[in-house]
């Protein structure tokens, strides 16, 4: 009788922890389901601020439950406030927010990477009109990431909307991401300027303000170039200045140039070549020239002269600009020769989008690009200058083209690169090339 208690008091416990068991596998599933709603509901970022910016207007409509149909500005508008509302992620650095995707190119594909090449870069929101040249000369892929401190956030989203409202070229194929400060700015509301403009009608000429030029906090300007970079879906990309143009039809010459080298082809992807565009800067008012024949013709003019000609000619003068201007103008873009890296050379160029990012903690003006340069010389990358290939810069460069932090910007960034070429370093062993 003992043993049969027994046996039935072991039953009796059994039978408790399995209905126990059961009991808590029910209470995760709903746990589970929950959470898994809730990751619907969200954007897939990592480290999302979990209490995203509000976003109140004067004079507008606020924001609505569900997607209106793209048919205006407005609309327009109300897309752009709905992502970013949707939260950002975080810099490395824990000082910027960044918005990435905040308004997707219509041609925008999740095939990745496509055998194409972006045309790649960044600005201010007070340089964003440059978009509609830069899509009309480069008829393809443009990934632009945007500084707005919190102040302007209301008036930069405006004024994406209307580039996208009113030129199809930007809305086909310009990406936009975006980039503003964090901290207790964050906190203040975002207001849209109650004479913000509704037409489509662009001011031309300079927007008043200085590249680089400082109000509250750094222009993050190699955070920017990355987080322009990352959202490239091409295998190629060519990052430059937003106030630049590329010759024409650089982006078909380049790509049935890939496709005469292969470049595309499994076998080649990691051969370490970038591809040097000859840039120049042209007088301000002068007509941009299209084809290498028009910027000889300009160049015999006194209208167009090698970038950074005035300030910094050894910053450029590696491109051998001589050498290039004399061979004659052909159908075709060919690479005519290699140029070894010297200090302190930082040429504009394409690459393949795996090639080294951007330090990032280079802010503001200096060594900011030739920091990138420096990079690949020692990563073992080598440079293959472009026949009939360029990049044309809108005004000449001159003492008086900067902020006037510049002097300051760049000791900064000096110290900064000094330390930058040591860590290279250990961060590339086995080579023996060097910064300098």
């Amino acid at each position: 009788m003992q043993i049969a208690s027994s046996w039935g008091r072991t039953i009796l416990f059994l039978i408790a922890i399995i209905a126990g068991l059961q009991v808590l596998h029910l209470i995760l599933l709903n746990r589970l389901e929950g959470r898994q709603m809730k990751q619907q509901q969200e954007p897939s970022f990592s480290n999302v601020e979990s209490n995203p910016v509000p976003i109140y207007l004067v004079g507008r409509h606020e924001q609505e439950e569900h997607p209106a149909p793209v048919t205006s500005i407005e609309s327009h508008f109300s897309e752009l406030l709905r992502m970013l509302q949707r939260g950002g992620v975080l810099d490395t650095s824990g000082q910027y927010r960044v918005v990435p995707s905040l308004a997707v190119a219509n041609s925008h594909t999740s095939i990745f990477p496509l055998p194409d090449i972006s045309l790649v870069t960044q600005c201010s929101s007070h340089h964003l009109r440059e978009t509609i040249k830069l899509a009309s000369r480069w008829q393809g892929p443009i990934s632009v990431a945007i500084f707005s401190e919190i102040h302007d956030l209301g008036s930069t989203l405006w004024d994406i909307a209307r580039l996208r409202f009113c030129h199809s070229s930007v809305r086909q194929n310009v990406s936009f991401q975006l980039v503003s400060p964090l901290g207790a700015a964050i906190h203040r509301t975002p207001i849209l300027p109650t004479d913000a403009v509704g037409h489509c009608n662009f001011e031309n000429g300079p927007s008043g303000r200085k590249n680089y030029a400082r109000t509250q906090v750094p222009y993050p300007v190699n955070l920017l170039r990355n987080v322009a970079r990352k959202a490239a879906q091409t295998e190629f990309v060519f990052v430059v200045d937003v106030d630049m143009l590329p010759s024409a039809r650089l982006r078909e010459m380049f790509l049935a140039f890939a496709s005469r080298a292969k470049l595309f082809k499994e076998s080649q992807q990691d051969d370490k070549t970038v591809y040097v565009v000859p840039t120049f800067e042209l007088r301000s008012g002068s007509d941009v020239p299209e084809s290498k024949q028009q910027l000889l013709t300009l160049a015999e003019e006194g209208s167009v002269r090698p970038f950074y000609f005035e300030l910094c000619w050894k910053c450029q003068m590696h491109t051998d600009y001589e050498a290039w201007q004399k061979e004659p103008p052909k159908q075709n873009l060919v690479p005519i020769f290699e140029v070894l890296w010297k200090d302190p050379w930082e040429p504009f160029y394409i690459s393949r989008n795996s090639a080294p990012f951007y330090d990032e903690r280079f802010k503001q003006y200096g060594f900011n690009r030739i920091s990138q340069v420096c990079e690949l010389h020692v990563a073992g990358f080598k440079y293959s200058i472009l026949d009939n290939a360029f990049l044309v810069h809108d005004g000449f460069k001159t003492a008086t083209s900067f902020h006037e932090q510049k002097d300051a910007d760049q000791e900064t960034n000096r110290n900064l690169f000094r330390q930058f070429k040591t860590e290279l370093k250990d961060r590339y062993p086995e080579s023996s090339r060097r910064c300098y």
